[in-house]
């Protein structure tokens, strides 16, 4: 499934303020990750434009919680809702479930050879 229709986001980013295009990524993202994570993203920069980036994801039931920052370039909302996926999958993987659990034998650190 294509995030967003290819022809009109192209539209959004070139005729939207870049906050309109923030909060429409922001929203997807929600969408993406479901009701039990918070995703706030953030948009700065100097002058009449949005610059930068600000994004964090918060997982309800344990807590954890993701934060990301990056430069507004093309291709940035693809690695948005990338690291959207990614989060989620991760979070919800029974060896994450494992590492929240009280057994002595349960992983204390998270190793991915994704990058």
């Amino acid at each position: 499934m294509t995030p967003f229709n290819v022809c009109a986001l192209a539209t959004a980013l070139h005729s939207e303020a870049p906050i309109a295009v923030l909060d429409l990524v922001q929203r997807r993202l929600a969408e993406m990750v479901g009701p039990h994570y918070t995703v706030v993203l953030c948009g700065s920069g100097e002058g009449g434009g949005i610059s930068h980036y600000h994004l964090a994801i918060q997982h309800g039931r344990s807590g954890v919680s993701l934060e990301h920052s990056g430069v507004v370039e093309p291709g940035f909302i693809e690695q948005l809702l990338t690291l959207g996926q990614r989060t989620r999958a991760m979070i919800e993987s029974p060896a994450f479930e494992r590492m929240l659990s009280d057994d002595p034998a349960r992983p204390l650190t998270w190793i991915s050879d994704d990058a």
